[in-house]
Formats: C-alpha cells, sequence, structure tokens
C-alpha cells in the first residue's frame, strides 16, 4: 500500500476517533507496525508545517482538526468522503448494506472497512443499529466477527425505504450522481421506469409519490439481485376483478415484465400487486385518469372540513372536492400501511402552527372513527396545505373579469358557474372580445370562452361557455399558480 493510501486511513480513523488513540490501536487498524505508524505521523506534521496531528506522552495521538478544517490543511491531506461523513450518515450506510445482504451474513471487518473507526466506535455503532432495526422488528446478529439481519421481507424492505426517504430526494434526474447509490445501473432503470409510467398515463408523478415508488421499485430490484426470489413478501389481499381490468393493474405488470427482463428471472406476481397499490395510493398530476371517489373518501373529507371549519372559524367547505383528491389516495396509503415522507413539515408546523394542531387532533379522530391508523405528522401535514390554501386565496381575494364573444347574455350564465365554482374570487367585470375600453388595472385573471388579443396583458385562460368539471380545472390550476407569485411578492 503507496504511503498516501496509508495517510488517508489514518487521517479517517482520527476523525472518527474520541480522544487519544495509541500507535499501537492505529497499527492495528491499519495493519502496520508501530514504527510505521511513527514514520506517517511524522510525514504528516513535516508536510503540512504544523503539529496536525497531537501526541500526549502516555495517552497518544489526537487529530487537531481546528487546523485540518481549514482549506490549508484539507488541501495538503486531501479529503475523503466516507471518513468525513457523521456517524448516524455512517451508521445508515452500514444498516442499508446489511438489509440489502439480509440475511446473508456478511464480515464486520469488510463492513466497517472504509469507515476507519476504532473498536469502541464499531462496538457503539453496532448497538445503535441494534436498537434501530428492532423497531421493524429486525434483529441484528453479531457472531463468530461475521454480521447479518434478519427478519420478515416486508419490514425489511419498510426499513429500508425509511433510510431512503429519509435522504430528502426530491429530484430523481439526480439520484445517479448520488453516491449513497453505488447501483447506477439500478438507478438509471428505476427513474426509466417511472417515466414510461408517467407516459403510459399520461400524467405526471409528483413528489413524494415518485419518490415512493422509486424506493419500491430500488429495493425490489436489489433485493431480488441479491437473493433471487427466495424471499418473498407475503401476498396482500386480493383485488377486485375490475381492479385487475384498470389501465394502472396493466402498466403495474408491464413493470413487473420488465424487471424480469432487466434481471432475467421470473419475478413473482404478488409484486404486480405491490405496484398497483403505490400507484393507487399516489396523487396524479395532469391526469384524465377516471379515478371514482368512494362513499368512504366523501364521508371522511366531508366531517374533517366541517369539524376543521367549526374549530378553526372559518368555512372551508369549498375545498370539499379539491380534498377529496388528495384522501382519496391517502385512505389507499393508511390501508395499504404505505408512508410518504413531508419535506416541508417543520416549515408547515411553524408557518401554520394552530391550524396543524387543528387538523392533527381532528383527522386522528375521524380516520380512526373509519378504522383507518397511521395516520402521521407527514399524511397531517399535506392535509394541512389544502386548508392553508383556502386561507390564502381568501388573503388574496383574486379579482376576475369574465369575457365571451357575444358579450354579456352568456358572460352572466359564465359568472354564475364561475363564482359556484370558486366562491372565494371577485368577479370585478363582464365584458366581450371586442371592447377595446375595458380597463384591466388591478385584475388578476380573465377567464375567457374565447381567445384573447395578445394587447391584454393580464393573466387569462380560456374555457368552454359550458364550464366543464375540465375547465374548473384548468382555472383551478391557474388560480394556485397566481397565488403562490402573489404570496412570494409578499
Amino acid at each position: 500500500m503507496e504511503n498516501s493510501d496509508r495517510i488517508h486511513e489514518l487521517i479517517g480513523f482520527l476523525l472518527n476517533s474520541n480522544g487519544y488513540v495509541t500507535a499501537k490501536e492505529i497499527a492495528q487498524i491499519l495493519f502496520v507496525s508501530e514504527k510505521t505508524v511513527y514514520r506517517l505521523i511524522a510525514c504528516i506534521n513535516k508536510s503540512t508545517g504544523s503539529s496536525v496531528i497531537m501526541s500526549q506522552r502516555g495517552r497518544g495521538f489526537k487529530l487537531n482538526y481546528k487546523f485540518y478544517i481549514q482549506p490549508s490543511g484539507h488541501q495538503k491531506l486531501g479529503e475523503d468522503s466516507l471518513v468525513n461523513i457523521s456517524p448516524v450518515e455512517r451508521r445508515n450506510r452500514i444498516m442499508k448494506k446489511l438489509l440489502l445482504n439480509s440475511p446473508q451474513p456478511l464480515e464486520e471487518s469488510e463492513v466497517f472497512a472504509q469507515y476507519y473507526v476504532s473498536s469502541n466506535v464499531r462496538h457503539n455503532d453496532k448497538q445503535i443499529i441494534k436498537k434501530n432495526l428492532s423497531r421493524y422488528q429486525i434483529k441484528l446478529i453479531s457472531k463468530n466477527n461475521f454480521l447479518k439481519v434478519c427478519g420478515p421481507e416486508e419490514n425489511i424492505r419498510i426499513a429500508l425505504k425509511k433510510l431512503i426517504n429519509d435522504q430528502e430526494i426530491i429530484d430523481l434526474k439526480q439520484l445517479p450522481l448520488n453516491s449513497d447509490f453505488s447501483e447506477k445501473y439500478d438507478v438509471r432503470f428505476v427513474v426509466k421506469e417511472i417515466d414510461k409510467i408517467n407516459y403510459l398515463l399520461q400524467m405526471t408523478l409528483p413528489y413524494p409519490y415518485n419518490v415512493n415508488l422509486f424506493s419500491h421499485l430500488y429495493i425490489l430490484i436489489c433485493r431480488l439481485r441479491k437473493n433471487g426470489t427466495k424471499y418473498l413478501v407475503k401476498e396482500k389481499q386480493k383485488l377486485s376483478p375490475s381492479q385487475h381490468q384498470s389501465e394502472i393493474y396493466r402498466i403495474s405488470k408491464q413493470v413487473i415484465k420488465d424487471i424480469s427482463n432487466y434481471l432475467s428471472i421470473k419475478v413473482p406476481d404478488v409484486e404486480v400487486d405491490y405496484i398497483f397499490q403505490y400507484l393507487t395510493s399516489s396523487r396524479f398530476v395532469s391526469s384524465d385518469l377516471n379515478i371514482a371517489t368512494s362513499s368512504l373518501v366523501i364521508k371522511i373529507t366531508k366531517e374533517l372540513i366541517a369539524k376543521v371549519s367549526k374549530d378553526y372559524n372559518y368555512d372551508f367547505t369549498f375545498i370539499q372536492e379539491r380534498l377529496e383528491k388528495h384522501v382519496q389516495p391517502l385512505v389507499n396509503r393508511l390501508k395499504n400501511h404505505i408512508h410518504v415522507n413531508n419535506n416541508l413539515l417543520e416549515q408547515i408546523k411553524m408557518e401554520y402552527h394552530d391550524l396543524y394542531h387543528i387538523i392533527f387532533t381532528d383527522a386522528k379522530k375521524i380516520f380512526f372513527k373509519y378504522n383507518l391508523k397511521g395516520i402521521d405528522d407527514n399524511e397531517v401535514g399535506y392535509i394541512t396545505l389544502y386548508f392553508a390554501q383556502a386561507l390564502e386565496e381568501k388573503s388574496y381575494k383574486l379579482k376576475v373579469v369574465i369575457m365571451c364573444a357575444t358579450g354579456i347574455g352568456t358572460s352572466e350564465l359564465l359568472k354564475i358557474k364561475v363564482k359556484k365554482a370558486f366562491p372565494n374570487i371577485d368577479i370585478v367585470g363582464i365584458t366581450s372580445n371586442n371592447d377595446d375600453k375595458f380597463n384591466y388595472q388591478d385584475v388578476d385573471l380573465l377567464i375567457s370562452t374565447v381567445q384573447v388579443s395578445e394587447k391584454i396583458k393580464i393573466p387569462r385562460i380560456v374555457v368552454s361557455a359550458l364550464f366543464t368539471k375540465k375547465d374548473q380545472k384548468i382555472v383551478q390550476e391557474k388560480i394556485d399558480e397566481i397565488v403562490r407569485k402573489k404570496r412570494f411578492e409578499y
């Protein structure tokens, strides 16, 4: 081994050590003699022109961290990404490696090799990892210098998913560059599969649902690659005939077929059901999929809005239809024990403190009433955003003008329909497309049944005179966009 490699190992070991370490301990970790340790330390201190490694008689050696973190210290010593990670990140990486290999054992020296930590740190890491895994009913077994984890396959996947989602992934396109994923080819394959799903369904799977699906597919591929089909998840509740005939189920089958071809193994059919449940537990954007709202979802949404309206002293009834579209996949997630991360949670709690806590209390009671358990902070945070958006819409009450080709008659009819669908907007005027004198000052949005002249420099949207459900969806998206911009300006 070159001296430069040993220097990196020595620095890495001292970085992860608490207090002083003897030359004997360092020699055992680096597999060198104590004389070599002394020579390496002398070489490091000479090259930096300072005692970057301090020594104390009877105690050993210690890294002078204040010098090491200075740019000059780094440039002379170099920096290794794995020796500089935090203890929490190190343990998470070790857990991920053990879980992906479960139930196969790994040599302890191999697991810890790249982190250059002392035997005391190893022992502490193992105890913490053991405690963390026990939350998932997974055991860490340490025997004869080998480590392995054992537990139900479903629990292993849940633990892996938590580790991946805790990395706060938002942009899937950046994942192949992420050093936490060593299996780059698998990452690229999964990202392409999600793109394919988006294309086939003619929709976009947004955050956090795209990350959830990525985690599931990535873990499935890694587990199949390591263990084949030997360790299978339990079969989920049987799907109905109508679900088997759905477009989402057909696409789920195609994904499993693609994975089978990719790995050259026959993936069990039960995995199709899992993908189906992940997709039906997601909220689609810009989708024409006809996903019926169940009577249960309508009841839950109505009760939640009524309770929050009473407790917060504000009428939220106008968000019923909007919130139903979120609650439908939420109910599916709770039934299928699918969890989502919410990277905005702390910000939501801070900005909408009172509203969040009211919704937290009310949602827990209402969902429990319908035997839907497990709604957590992340889910409550997403629900809070819908109520918060309603408050923001009131704060920024949009001024809207209605335009039609023939003018007043059809415009009045459209005005009634728009006002019924969006009671919180302020319709400040009605005009026709040949009225050049209409004053658009301070108008936030123009809703028109005809193409609008480019001379009118305000946000506009073209709808049909019948103002269909599709039109309402388009208008809602435009209102959301304007409100977000206004909020940013404030």
